[in-house]
C-alpha cells in the first residue's frame, strides 16, 4: 500500500480509520470483483421491534431466490473475516446482519460497564445504610434522656418514632440535593475544559473530549432513591428508640 495522505483533527473517524481505493480493499479481504458491498435497509420506527423476524424472512427470501447466504452470526462483519477464510467454500455467501449485530461489542462494553456501576452502586448503599445507622445510634443515645422526658409528658411512640424517621427524611434530602448540584456543577466544569482523552479510550466514549452527560431524570431519580433509603436505613434505630420506657430514658447517663 502507498500512502498518499494523512488527516489530521477530523474528528472521531480520523483516529483510527483509513480510505483506500475499493480495489485495493477487495484484494486485502479476497472479494469478488463483482462484489457490491454493504447494502443498509432503513426500517420503519414501528418495525423497530420485529427486526430478528424481518432479517429471517430477509433470509428466506434471498435463499428462495437462488442466493448462497451465510449462517447466521450475530456478530459485527469485520469479527468473521478469520472464520469465514477458514472455510473451504469459493464464491461469494450474502450476510444478513441488523444494527444490533453490528454493534454487539460496543453492547457487550456498556453492559459490563453497567455491572460494575451496579456493583458500586450497592456497595454505595451499604456504606450510606451503615453510616446512616451508626449516625442516629449516636444521636439516640445523646438525646435518650430527652426522649424520656417527651414520652413523660404525653408523646406517644409512634409520635418518637415519626420524629426520628422525618428528621433522617430531611437530612437525607437536603444531603442528596447538595450532592447532586454538586456533581453536576462538577461535570459543567469538566465538560467547559475540553478535556482531551487517549485515543484507545476514545472508541468506547465516541468522543476525542471528555464529556460528562448529565441528565435531570436521572438526578431527580437518584435524590428520591438515596432519600428513601436514608429513610429506610433509620428506621430500626428510630423504632428502638420508639420503645424506650420513660423512667429508664430519664434515668440514663452517658
Amino acid at each position: 500500500m502507498r500512502v498518499v495522505a494523512i488527516a489530521h483533527s477530523l474528528g472521531l473517524l480520523s483516529t483510527w480509520n483509513c480510505f483506500v481505493p475499493i480495489d485495493s480493499l477487495r484484494v486485502l479481504y479476497q472479494l469478488n470483483q463483482s462484489s457490491t458491498g454493504v447494502i443498509q435497509i432503513m426500517l420503519n420506527r414501528k418495525d423497530l421491534d420485529n427486526i430478528p423476524a424481518i432479517s429471517g424472512r430477509l433470509r428466506q427470501s434471498l435463499e428462495k431466490a437462488g442466493y448462497r447466504v451465510m449462517v447466521n452470526d450475530p456478530r459485527a462483519f469485520w469479527m468473521k473475516f478469520q472464520s469465514v477464510a477458514r472455510e473451504d467454500w469459493t464464491g461469494q455467501k450474502l450476510d444478513v446482519t441488523n444494527w444490533e449485530d453490528e454493534i454487539s461489542f460496543m453492547t457487550w462494553t456498556l453492559k459490563a460497564l453497567q455491572g460494575l456501576s451496579a456493583v458500586l452502586i450497592v456497595i454505595l448503599v451499604a456504606i450510606i445504610v451503615i453510616g446512616i445507622m451508626n449516625t442516629m445510634w449516636i444521636a439516640i443515645r445523646e438525646r435518650t434522656r430527652e426522649i424520656g422526658t417527651l414520652r413523660a409528658i404525653g408523646m406517644h411512640r409512634r409520635e418518637v418514632l415519626w420524629m426520628f424517621l422525618l428528621e433522617s427524611f430531611m437530612l437525607g434530602l437536603l444531603a442528596t440535593i447538595v450532592g447532586a448540584a454538586a456533581g453536576a456543577g462538577i461535570a459543567a466544569v469538566l465538560n467547559a475544559a475540553h478535556i482531551p482523552v487517549p485515543t484507545g479510550l476514545q472508541f468506547f466514549l465516541l468522543s476525542p473530549r471528555l464529556h460528562i452527560a448529565v441528565h435531570g431524570a436521572l438526578l431527580v431519580q437518584a435524590v428520591i432513591t438515596i432519600t428513601i433509603v436514608t429513610a429506610l436505613a433509620a428506621l430500626y434505630p428510630s423504632l428502638r428508640a420508639a420503645r424506650l420506657r420513660p423512667v429508664v430514658a430519664m434515668s440514663h447517663f452517658g
